[in-house]
Order: structure tokens, then sequence, then C-alpha cells
């Protein structure tokens, strides 16, 4: 009984170890709060990029007099550029739609579509080709009148993918009146 109280009496004494122990029951914790971190911080600053271009895209095509599939394309090499460091080669697309609606017309339609700036296979949140586009409450057209839309879709994926978090697609959306005539004709 007396080596029982002995070996009690060390283990109650011995404070050296209860460091190491406190410190491996909070590293998990610790390192998932790091990461976390981390992995919101990229989020976010992808989503602000994702936005940033979308309406860049699309301001600068309605700033265009005629659309040309060059200058459609001079506009989507940009992307690269405001999407730094993040690519935009595998994972993002952007989709440049007009959209109009003529005279007599009930509703506006998808006139012309553009795509470009990345291979990532998505598609468009507004509508088909020459169907009634698909845009945000409370906007409407009048009679012949003109819009660019932009969307940009991204595939973002975390540093630690995990059952709760894994790739996910971000999507923005940005829509500009052309400024110098409307643009009608298909790129070419």
């Amino acid at each position: 009984m007396r080596r029982f109280l002995h070996i009690g009496r060390g283990f109650a004494g011995a404070e050296r170890g209860i460091a190491v122990v406190e410190f491996a029951l909070i590293l998990p914790v610790l390192m998932t709060l790091f990461y976390g971190t981390i992995e919101v911080a990229r989020y976010i600053l992808i989503t602000q990029k994702v936005e940033k271009l979308a309406h860049a895209i699309a301001d600068v095509t309605a700033q265009e007099q005629v659309t040309s599939v060059a200058a459609l394309n001079q506009a989507l090499a940009a992307t690269s550029d405001i999407m730094s460091p993040y690519s935009m080669t595998t994972n993002g697309t952007v989709i440049i739609s007009a959209l109009y609606r003529a005279d007599g017309a009930a509703d506006a339609t998808i006139i012309w579509r553009h795509q470009g700036g990345g291979s990532l296979v998505a598609t468009s949140q507004i509508g088909a080709l020459n169907a009634i586009p698909v845009v945000p409450g409370g906007f409407t057209f009048d009679t012949r009148e003109n819009v660019i839309a932009a969307e940009v879709f991204y595939r973002f994926s975390p540093l630690i993918s995990t059952q709760f978090f894994g790739p996910t697609t971000i999507y923005r959306s940005a829509f500009y009146k052309p400024r110098f005539g409307a643009l009608l004709t298909p790129p070419v």
C-alpha cells in the first residue's frame, strides 16, 4: 500500500509533463483555426477578384462601338491579370452576352454570346442563346434597350479539402449598357 501512495505522490508532484499534454490536446484546435482563417481569407479575396473581373469585362465590352471576336478576346486576355496570382486558365471562364428588347417584343432576348478567359466548363445562368434572359429582380428592359452581361465562373479549391470544405464554384455577374450605340450584331 505504501508503494502505491509513493507512486501517487510522484504523479501529483510531476508538473513538467502537464504542459506537453495540454499542448497536444489544444494543437488540433489551433491548427484548425489557423488553416480555417487562411481558407476564409483566400475565399474572400478570390470572390472580390471575381466580382471585379465581372464588372471590368462588362464595362470594357460596353465601351466598344462595334463588337469583334478580336476585341472580346483581347478583353478576356486581361482576366489573368485581374485574377493574379490565381489562375483562370483551368479554374475559370467568362461568358459575355448581349441582351436586347426589340420593338414590339414583350421581353428581351439573348442575341449573342462569347466565352473565354479560361477552360472551366460552365453554363450561363442568364439563359440560352435566343431565350428570355434570367436577370436580377427588379431589372426591366425598355423597348430597344441593349445590355451587356458578363458572367464569371471560378472554381475555388481549398488548400486542404475535407468532408466539410471541398471545391466550389464562385459565380458573379455584371450588367452594363453600351455607351456608344447598341451592340446588336454578333461579333465576327
